[in-house]
């Protein structure tokens, strides 16, 4: 069988004979290009999500990082209240105000110096037993505060 061809010298589709190749590729279905696109589509749409959680996630985590500084910083600035009060009922002789302010200061936060100042306002009142309890802990917490214990009370 002949070929046929038109005008341009191309061979319409299904005129070949047997065992003739062709370079001529008939093109995808209409559906075929339809279902790509939406793959396409989900793809990046997947993608996309993915970055959102991603970015969402990280937000988060800063927003967490920021408000735990926050308490912080408000626990830090309430306790150097605290034992500011502290000190200064001390310097008043208002010794109970003193222990209430030194023992809202240990509170918030346990460290050796609070201990340490509400041992000192408890030996001021004869409230040795206490006293001595509160240096142990101070102590425990701070080592190096073992220079500014009266004798009496150092281990």
């Amino acid at each position: 069988m002949a070929n046929a061809t038109n005008n341009t010298g191309v061979v319409p589709h299904g005129q070949f004979g047997r065992g003739e190749a062709s370079d001529y590729e008939p093109p995808p279905s209409l559906p075929l290009q339809i279902f790509l696109f939406c793959a396409f589509l989900v793809t990046v749409a997947a993608y996309i999500a993915g970055q959102r959680s991603e970015l969402s996630a990280e937000q988060s985590a800063v927003r967490a990082r920021d408000a735990m500084l926050d308490r912080q910083t408000v626990a830090q600035g309430k306790y150097r209240a605290y034992v500011k009060l502290g000190l200064d009922a001390e310097k008043q002789k208002n010794f109970a105000g003193a222990v209430s302010n030194f023992q809202s200061a240990a509170l918030q936060q346990n460290t050796g110096e609070a201990h340490y100042h509400l041992g000192e306002v408890l030996l001021l009142q004869s409230r040795t037993n206490e006293a001595l309890k509160e240096f142990q802990t101070a102590l425990a917490l701070d080592p190096k505060l073992k220079a500014l214990l009266p004798v009496s009370a150092r281990p």
